[in-house]
């Protein structure tokens, strides 16, 4: 796993932050529509994996693009249905966490320094994005820590 070009990297993580943090609101239909998707455990292991996968095998970096991606077409269609655009939010959620985890883990290893400042810019997109699902701080660290233990279950 390699970081290429951090500043672009780091670009892509404002734009995502940018994106979600328009959408912010106390009680989010949207962010409700998304909590909901958490209680299917077939869809948290299937969006769990994919995003995994995708940090693990093309590195962090491609996992933020395919969270930009599916957060731009969560929120392209202001008029859009919240249960519409939730699998998208709940997709973009998800690739945003396995890239923090592997860069958490890269970070770790020797000649890892780069990963640092890419986690902790990953971190803040994440916690944006949270923030314009109108989680709380309580939801997010529980949503977060749940997810780390299902990534840590694959091999």
């Amino acid at each position: 796993m390699q970081m290429k070009r951090p500043a672009t990297f780091v670009a892509a993580l404002m734009l995502l932050a940018s994106c979600s943090v328009g959408a912010c609101a106390q009680e989010s239909p949207l962010g409700k529509a998304v909590a909901q998707l958490f209680k299917d455990r077939q869809q948290v292991k299937h969006a769990a994996y994919a995003a995994w996968r995708t940090a693990k095998d093309d590195g962090p970096q491609v996992a933020m693009k395919k969270s930009f991606a599916h957060l731009k077409k969560a929120t392209d269609a202001p008029d859009e249905i919240p249960a519409q655009a939730a699998p998208d939010a709940f997709a973009a959620w998800w690739y945003n966490v396995a890239a923090q985890y592997w860069c958490e883990i890269a970070a770790q290893q020797p000649g890892g320094e780069s990963f640092v400042k890419a986690s902790e810019g990953i971190q803040m997109a994440r916690r944006d994005l949270e923030r314009a699902l109108g989680w709380d701080q309580e939801m997010s660290k529980r949503a977060l820590q749940d997810a780390i233990k299902t990534m840590q279950g694959f091999k």
